[in-house]
């Protein structure tokens, strides 16, 4: 009987994978890359986390499965939610399969938590809280024994605040515990098999590579930096501890096992496009604050944040960790870098805008938000189209570079029910520098300066080309894994095990025996609303501090 164990690495980059593996730094990957299949495997529209493992579990794309980002548009209103699990609109391989009496394991996944019934067991994501809380695995009596075990179940990579204070030895460390402790869980669980599906998954890949792609890219402007001599490659060190987890996992699958490894999306230097898109809109004429108000702190904030980052480069690393530490003074730090840009819009003369981190643009459109101004309509296509030529010809200031890779409205890359929740444009930044800015935009005087935001230490972003690799007894076709997209994964592990493939799916299967595809299923997952919360305040919290620890708010 065919089973499948699928390896999710976060991030994984198929061109770290490939160099250090032929270096020799990474031998079982090597030996897959030999004896398998490998390549690179295309992610979703925006290429993020939130957006590309739901994509991976549904075989759908984003206008589907319901969900943009971790923290994403409330419709028909200005306001924003953490996504969970139950934002998910479509039904998931694991639902699929535990309702064909398939036996299953997902842990770690991201977008999990809370945990749904399964036909085996389950540990959720970094967004869930704690293992107190309700969801965070299945079984629930599973969480109970991980307590007894562990004081705190790694679903977070505490990283960021060691990273901003340059204390790196601390920073990696923690990566490597967590991949310790979630490899060592995954041992015991996948030895109470058999599994028809096993998937484990880490995310310590892509913390890592956004607070240390500076060690590992020779591009990075920062590459040569006396902090690279000190701590050598960070990224490499992650990648060495994954790869000796799939070194166990070569000597122990059975002939009967396919093994599938996978990233739900690539790294690459972090541009820093973000923070000219609020000023862009501005600059255009789109965006529109308050007189007074919040509007008239903006000024000092920004002086603020320089000041910030020039005390950052001279403070002592003690007095920076105490500081960041701190419950008050790094709820402080944190929120005053991360507050909302709506809360001071003038919606009567707004007709674009953005939110903090996602910084895709919206159109103020009537009928669709409180107080929308912009008619649906050729008005509505006029505002997308002017931010489209401006994005188009603008260029880094300092550079002379390009600002963007690729704009595209919304409906050319997402489809399905779920449109409401993607932005009106999407943006893919230059991902090949940092733009130092500021921008400018060839059609209008002047230029566009940041937005004060706190992505000091952030060196690293995403790619759209992640990882997908196949290595077993029954291998795939040879050439299967070209133009491969995340959206065919959950379409070939349901082929492989031979179950039926639903209609409504949008991947296709890279199997060479696709079984016969059902009529599109009406989805088993109730829609929810934003009321439909699993979290206390205290847990809303906790996971909303995660969220800023990844650059998210």
């Amino acid at each position: 009987m065919r089973k499948v164990f699928v390896l999710g690495i976060d991030a994984l980059s198929p061109v770290l994978v490939e160099r250090w593996a032929q270096a020799g730094h990474l031998p079982h990957f090597r030996r897959v890359l030999e004896e398998g299949q490998f390549g690179p495997l295309r992610s979703t529209g925006e290429f993020s986390s939130p957006q590309a493992w739901p994509a991976f579990l549904t075989g759908c794309n984003p206008g589907q499965h319901g969900i943009f980002s971790f923290v994403q548009h409330v419709p028909y209103t200005y306001g924003v939610e953490n996504v969970t699990s139950r934002n998910i609109r479509v039904p998931t391989i694991l639902q699929l399969l535990s309702e064909a009496q398939a036996r299953v394991a997902c842990l770690n996944v991201p977008c999990t938590f809370p945990m749904a019934p399964l036909n085996g067991v389950g540990i959720s994501d970094w967004l869930c809280p704690s293992l107190a809380s309700p969801g965070a695995t299945w079984p629930p009596e599973l969480a109970a024994d991980l307590q007894r075990r562990y004081r705190e179940y790694p679903f977070h990579v505490d990283l960021k605040r060691y990273a901003r204070a340059g204390h790196y030895g601390r920073a990696i460390r923690n990566c490597l515990e967590g991949i310790r402790v979630k490899a060592e869980v995954g041992r015991e669980l996948y030895a109470q098999g058999p599994w028809d599906l096993f998937i484990l998954a880490f995310v310590e890949t892509d913390a890592a590579q956004h607070y240390f792609w500076h060690f590992s890219d020779p591009a990075h402007p920062l590459y040569a930096s006396a902090d690279r001599t000190r701590w050598g490659e960070p990224i490499l060190e992650v990648y060495k501890a994954l790869d000796a987890v799939l070194g166990e996992y070569l000597e122990i699958l059975d002939d009967d096992t396919i093994l599938i490894i996978m990233s739900d999306h690539g790294g690459a230097i972090y541009n820093r496009g973000q923070v000219y898109m609020p000023g862009l809109l501005r600059h255009l004429g789109l965006l529109t604050k308050k007189r007074g108000g919040a509007g008239a702190l903006r000024p000092l904030r920004a002086r603020a944040v320089g000041l910030a980052e020039s005390l950052h480069g001279f403070l002592p690393k003690r007095l920076k960790m105490r500081l960041y530490n701190h419950k008050l003074t790094g709820r402080l730090i944190e929120r005053f870098f991360a507050r909302s840009f709506t809360a001071d819009n003038d919606w009567a003369n707004t007709r674009a805008y953005c939110y903090y981190w996602e910084t895709a643009p919206w159109v103020n459109l009537a009928g669709r938000e409180p107080q929308g101004v912009v008619q649906p309509g050729d008005e509505y296509e006029e505002v997308r189209q002017t931010i489209i030529d401006a994005l188009q010809s603008a260029t880094d200031e300092t550079t002379g570079e390009p600002a963007i890779e690729r704009v595209f409205r919304r409906e050319e890359v997402y489809s399905g029910p779920c449109l409401e929740y993607m932005p009106d444009l999407g943006i893919w930044w230059n991902r090949k520098i940092p733009l130092y800015g500021p921008l400018r935009v060839e059609s209008v005087p002047g230029v566009i300066t940041e937005q004060a935001m706190d992505v000091r230490a952030l060196h690293g972003g995403h790619d759209p080309l992640g990882t997908v690799a196949t290595w077993g007894n029954e291998n795939l076709p040879a050439g299967s894994l070209r133009d491969a997209k995340i959206e065919d994964l959950a379409p070939t592990i349901l082929a492989l095990l031979d179950q039926p493939i639903p209609a409504h799916l949008d991947g296709r299967s890279l199997a060479a025996h696709p079984s016969a595809s059902l009529a599109s299923p009406e989805p088993s997952v109730p829609v929810p609303t934003s009321a439909e919360t699993p979290y206390t305040e205290q847990e809303e919290e906790i996971v909303t501090e995660r969220l800023r620890n990844l650059g998210y708010m």
